[in-house]
């Protein structure tokens, strides 16, 4: 199967500092896109965030994507966050741009990137976190 290279990006995080998917290569990256409302979402980013803080960030990066395009308030995201103590970093979609680049369809909804920025995994809501990390995992291996 030939290699797919991931969609590039540049979106701010809650601090608008610009994170670009470029300045990324070399590493496995993780993107998990996620909204407010969504009562998967919120079951979910309580494993992301304990997932995040074991991660050697050498080799690889976690973002949590919120997709602003389909927040009913974008300015309640900044809350959301600082309200449940998470820390993992949150880049926030330019509407549903990065979201739809990547040909999702639900929330949550993660893609894996290996370090030549190709596609390496698109996972759904109904994907479980523990086949998430196995694929990390086997991308980490020398």
């Amino acid at each position: 199967m030939p290699s797919v290279k991931a969609p590039d990006f540049c979106l701010p995080d809650l601090d608008d500092n610009r994170i670009c998917l470029k300045d990324l290569r070399g590493k496995v990256i993780l993107l998990s896109f996620w909204v407010t409302w969504c009562p998967s979402c919120q079951a979910d980013l309580p494993q992301k965030e304990i997932f995040a803080r074991s991660l050697d960030s050498s080799r690889f990066s976690f973002f949590t994507v919120n997709v602003t395009g389909r927040e009913a308030d974008p300015q309640q995201v900044k809350p959301f966050i600082q309200e449940r103590g998470y820390r993992f970093p949150v880049l926030l979609d330019e509407g549903r741009s990065t979201y739809d680049a990547y040909g999702l369809t639900s929330v949550p909804s993660s893609v894996l990137i290996d370090r030549e920025g190709n596609l390496a995994g698109r996972f759904g809501e109904e994907t479980s976190f523990i086949e998430v990390v196995n694929t990390i995992g086997h991308l980490l291996d020398p």
